[in-house]
């Protein structure tokens, strides 16, 4: 068995490092750091353990092992353990929480729980269903809440469907508002009416339910057409990187690698002698030619700050997630017509 444990290196690290060891007969136990890429070894991990006060490192870290193993049991360590807290972890997709005043026994109890498929501390079991037998009770109340939805399509309001689709891509309360061009009041409003419709009591549950439902998936997929990618989900992967004034990313012709996508700054692609910013992204051609090579010259013409998501990654997500997917075939099939329309003229 392989836990995985994330924390910055130190005195909490090394000691609880050595309890998780005790864990078992044949357990290992690897450490890393919010700096460094968690899930580069890529070996599967049984449990994931963070260290919860780091809180916006530690979220993102839970949101990606969802993505890249689904299921992974997550249990977040916290020294203060208050509803918020516990309700972003949970949205991320966090099985368990424990304070870290508690005891090892307590910790030892945690892992064993979430192992067998439970949550930590454990919430209110749902009756038992046949047709949920095996499944945790996130997931079977996500479950039977969407079919209750399917049963009732009058249930959400168009506006409602639109917040739900937005929230379960992972954006906030604030980018939703912005998007919808609504106050983040109104936001609240539609989500709490939806959790009710849907009979779940968090951000998290509501999006597993939301998953199942073919009116959020049309609604996804129509923001993917129009080429609107949430940052969200690249930020699973990955932290900015900086790149100076004139700084090459990748000449044509390289491997492809990577997928980057513009956070700040301007980024020319010489042999085609265009410029793009802002929220475009760069080196997706690149992972779908027959020699996964680069196409053009990236070169920056300001400072800038991009997000690099590995060609593993970037095809992990394009075959987990079909709005990534759908994006990504528009925005390479707009810019292949863009390349034959210069070659005209």
């Amino acid at each position: 068995m392989l836990i995985l444990f994330v924390a910055p290196a130190g005195l909490f690290r090394d000691g609880v490092a050595r309890l998780l060891t005790g864990f078992g007969e044949h357990v290992a136990v690897l450490c890393a750091d919010y700096t460094s890429n968690v899930f580069e070894s890529g070996q599967p991990a049984d449990l994931l353990v963070l260290d919860g006060d780091y809180l916006p490192d530690a979220l993102i870290v839970a949101a990606a092992s969802q993505r890249l193993m689904a299921g992974l049991p997550v249990l977040a360590l916290l020294t203060a353990v208050d509803p918020q807290t516990v309700e972003q972890f949970v949205s991320a997709g966090v099985a368990g929480h424990l304070d870290k005043s508690e005891s090892g026994k307590a910790l030892m109890g945690a892992l064993r729980a979430l192992l067998s498929g439970s949550r930590y501390p454990a919430g209110n079991p749902l009756a038992p269903n046949p047709e949920t037998h095996g499944m945790t009770a996130d997931e079977a109340r996500a479950l039977e809440a969407a079919a209750s939805l399917e049963a009732k399509a009058h249930v959400l309001t168009p506006r409602q469907i639109e917040v739900l689709a937005l929230a379960a891509r992972g954006e906030t309360n604030k980018s939703i508002a912005k998007q919808l061009n609504i106050t983040e009041g109104t936001v609240k409003v539609h989500l709490y009416t939806v959790y009710k419709a849907l009979k779940v009591g968090s951000r998290g549950q509501a999006s597993v339910a939301a998953a199942r439902l073919q009116q959020i998936g049309d609604a996804q997929l129509h923001h993917a057409l129009d080429g609107q990618l949430s940052v969200g989900r690249l930020l699973s992967f990955t932290m900015p990187t900086r790149f100076k004034t004139g700084e090459v990313l990748f000449h044509k012709n390289d491997p492809s690698d990577a997928l980057y996508y513009v956070v700040r700054g301007t980024v020319n692609l010489i042999e085609i002698n265009i410029e793009v910013g802002q929220g475009t992204v760069l080196g997706e051609i690149g992972l779908f030619s027959p020699d996964h090579r680069r196409t053009c010259t990236a070169r920056c013409m300001s400072d800038c700050e991009l997000l690099m998501v590995s060609a593993t990654d970037a095809m992990r997500l394009y075959y987990q997630d079909p709005e990534f997917a759908t994006y990504l075939i528009h925005l390479i099939t707009r810019r292949l017509e863009a390349d034959k329309l210069r070659s005209k003229n």
